[in-house]
């Protein structure tokens, strides 16, 4: 069976860590096969805002985009087209680590300085596939907070046996 730390303290009061509540779950004789903690390593995946998107001048299926994370404005090379000017999305900044291993760097994309990555689900690990980035809700919180914050995905997934 899995559960998660959140869901369960919606129908349980408790103060214990997720750690804490491991133990307990099995001196209580359920035993916990494995603890995956959610959006762990990803705070360097944030909020920002598309501020400008134009057609990249060496590649027709690429755009290049401006992005401000609330701290800088970024220019960041993106090949989704569901997303426009204004639109605020989740933004993996340089030396950000997605899931599968995948290091965010600086690089060239067809002779553009790209400063980052803008993020699908499926990058994310959040779904198993994703017709372009993830384009949030406006007010979803301020530029720069940590995506799985933002939407309250932080989380421990318990895996009962």
């Amino acid at each position: 069976m899995k559960i998660t730390y959140n869901w369960l303290k919606e129908f349980v009061d408790f103060d214990h860590s997720p750690d804490q509540l491991a133990d307990l779950l099995t001196m209580l004789g359920l035993e916990v096969e494995a603890m995956e903690k959610l959006g762990e390593g990803l705070d360097d995946v944030v909020v920002a805002q598309v501020e400008e998107k134009r057609q990249h001048p060496n590649a027709d299926k690429l755009s290049l985009c401006r992005v401000n994370n609330g701290t800088e404005v970024l220019d960041v090379v993106c090949g989704a087209q569901n997303f426009k000017q204004g639109d605020t999305v989740a933004l993996a900044m340089i030396g950000a680590t997605l899931p599968g291993d995948f290091k965010i760097k600086r690089s060239k994309i067809r002779g553009e300085e790209s400063c980052g990555m803008l993020c699908s689900e499926k990058e994310l690990g959040l779904a198993d596939e994703s017709a372009g980035i993830m384009v949030l809700p406006a007010d979803v919180a301020p530029l720069g907070t940590p995506v799985f914050s933002a939407l309250g995905l932080r989380d421990t997934l318990f895996e009962i046996g």
